[in-house]
């Protein structure tokens, strides 16, 4: 009975979507949802295909999958690599960018900052994202205080609405939870976003 339902939901689901968007295969769409699940992005909301929903197709949410596992890995990697005491005890990007700060006057260098963030997870999201159906872009905020992160969005969509951030620095976690967001609720009044170059 359960496969059943799921067929009448994925049925309802590709209505009216087209040939290419629902050539996906079901194993790394399972897998992505099951990805996507210990995130602070709903499915229902990914897949809402209203004015006020994210528009993705399942084709999307299984192309995402990928690169969920690529950014974990790089951020965990570069946490790794650049130790903080502050980051497991306070789990706050500002308190270990404060703690980067302090190291600079000691040879050290902002490894734990928004940008090394940014840098090396769009590194390790851009190959996984290449032949897929989404598109990975980097994003800034603000203009004091500027912060930068790694967007997903569907090719063809408007990155504001459909948009995924991949943000670990935020948090300084590697755990979905606390590194993915829609961007709608990832953005604040006044943030000024904007897509920059892949090589800025």
């Amino acid at each position: 009975m359960t496969r059943f339902l799921a067929s009448i939901v994925a049925a309802a689901l590709t209505a009216g979507v087209s040939a290419a968007e629902r050539d996906f295969d079901p194993q790394k769409l399972k897998s992505a949802r099951e990805l996507l699940s210990a995130t602070a992005v709903p499915h229902h909301e990914l897949l809402d295909p209203s004015n006020q929903g994210m528009k993705w197709s399942l084709r999307n949410v299984a192309d995402l999958g990928p690169i969920l596992l690529a950014a974990r890995g790089a951020v965990a990697d570069l946490h790794v690599r650049n130790p903080s005491a502050v980051a497991d005890a306070y789990g706050n990007g500002v308190m270990t960018n404060i703690e980067d700060t302090l190291k600079l006057f000691g040879e050290g260098a902002l490894e734990r900052g928004c940008v090394s963030h940014q840098s090396v997870t769009f590194d390790a999201v851009k190959p996984a994202a290449k032949d897929s159906s989404l598109q990975v872009k980097k994003i800034r905020i603000r203009t004091v205080f500027q912060h930068n992160a790694v967007i997903v969005f569907p090719k063809g969509s408007d990155w504001k609405q459909s948009g995924v951030v991949l943000d670990g620095w935020i948090r300084q976690k590697s755990d979905l939870d606390k590194m993915v967001y829609a961007f709608r609720k990832w953005v604040g009044f006044g943030d000024r976003p904007r897509l920059i170059d892949d090589d800025e």
